[in-house]
């Protein structure tokens, strides 16, 4: 197994919640049982400090989406709101190193004249992010407008912005999509796509126009210079939804799931909130977004107190009262404890059965498509998913 190494900052973050979790450190009665607890907590972090280690942290990949978003795409961007979680799912079934990786996603929007002319008409919605369903609430609040589609300035944006990681273990990615020529823009796209390779990351193309169109040349240059993929699509084809008998059950658990989640804090309530938006959001693809949902990647750290637990960002010990649900506010320790623990325990077994109905249901819709009419053809999540095949390979990870 590969080893990397991690910030000092990161480190004492990750001992602290474990050295937590396993009683290492708790609240002493007397000053000699509290320093005798520091001072082995401070030995273990220096036996620890000299030499590489995993434990704390895990491979990741990193892939920022770039989308044209002036009129003519509106096709694109209704493609990426119903695909996104097909394209979740297929990154459900990839490891290395026999562990899941870590799943950050990041976006962009360009070539819109609502947006600043001074920033290129490009604009960050979100940073590299866990939380999928900030993803999809970001995807939803885009309108198309018309505007000058600058290809050069959104992938240097990416670049120099993003907090990309600087472990070689890790899977960097640009998708740009766009229907404008490539070099439009003050910014040249050769400068952008040097900075990506210099960066060990991966720029995939997609030209949303005619296929023996001029234009796609240098989108396709700008692919093959960053060992990328280029791909052409319509993005006006409409994705065909095919249901299966799978769909409501999957439909009914993911309501229960829901229920498993606790939010705490400052995002608890917007969190929450967002989650039932975003499961309205998905429409009839609500049976692919629960697939998502119960997979390692569904992450809500930031207001759900189960992940924020299983993360060591707090502890039940120093959350104040006020920071937590009406329910458990006047609760005991151990009580609270017993209700996380219960509320966990439900959702893996919900998870559980969402799991083993998504693998149905995969299994029935792979044989429905075979036999339609729009087997075959380039949509959104097809092209990403054939690149990311392919790439992630090439950097050891496996797909099972």
């Amino acid at each position: 197994m590969s080893s990397r190494y991690v910030t000092i900052d990161e480190f004492f973050h990750d001992l602290t919640g474990i050295s937590r979790k396993y009683g290492w450190i708790r609240k002493a009665k007397k000053p000699m049982q509290k320093l005798s607890r520091i001072l082995f907590a401070i030995t273990l972090t220096l036996s620890i400090l000299g030499f590489p280690t995993q434990a704390f942290a895990k491979t990741k990949i990193q892939m920022a989406i770039l989308l044209d978003s002036s009129n003519s795409m509106d096709g694109l961007i209704d493609q990426t709101r119903t695909q996104l979680w097909q394209i979740v799912n297929y990154l459900t079934q990839v490891s290395k190193d026999g562990e899941v990786p870590e799943l950050e996603v990041a976006l962009y929007h360009y070539g819109n004249d609502n947006l600043p002319s001074s920033e290129g008409f490009v604009r960050l919605l979100t940073g590299f992010t866990p939380e999928l369903d900030l993803v999809s609430e970001k995807l939803f609040s885009i309108r198309t407008n018309g505007g000058q589609e600058y290809a050069g300035w959104a992938m240097r944006s990416a670049m120099r912005e993003l907090n990309w990681s600087k472990d070689k273990e890790d899977f960097r990615v640009i998708f740009i999509a766009g229907n404008e020529p490539f070099d439009q823009g003050p910014i040249p796209w050769r400068e952008s796509v040097a900075l990506a390779v210099k960066g060990n990351t991966f720029v995939n193309t997609i030209y949303c126009g005619s296929a023996e169109s001029q234009e796609r040349q240098l989108w396709a240059e700008g692919a093959s210079l960053a060992q990328g993929s280029h791909f052409n699509i319509n993005q006006n084809e409409k994705v065909e939804f095919i249901k299966s008998p799978y769909d409501e059950q999957i439909a009914a658990w993911n309501a229960k799931l829901n229920q498993t989640y606790i939010p705490y804090g400052a995002q608890g309530e917007v969190g929450q909130q967002r989650q039932v938006i975003e499961d309205s959001n998905s429409g009839v693809n609500l049976a692919t977004r629960g697939g998502s949902k119960a997979s390692r990647y569904y992450n809500n750290a930031s207001w759900d107190l189960i992940d924020a637990i299983n993360e060591g960002r707090v502890t039940l010990e120093q959350l104040p009262n006020e920071a937590l649900p009406l329910a458990m506010q006047g609760m005991t320790l151990a009580q609270k404890q017993e209700y996380v623990a219960a509320k966990k325990a439900e959702r893996e077994t919900i998870q559980k059965m969402i799991r083993d109905l998504s693998q149905k249901r995969s299994e029935y819709v792979e044989k429905q498509r075979l036999l339609s009419a729009n087997s075959g053809k380039n949509t959104l999540d097809s092209v990403i998913i054939q690149s990311l095949s392919q790439q992630l390979a090439a950097k050891g990870f496996k797909v099972r």
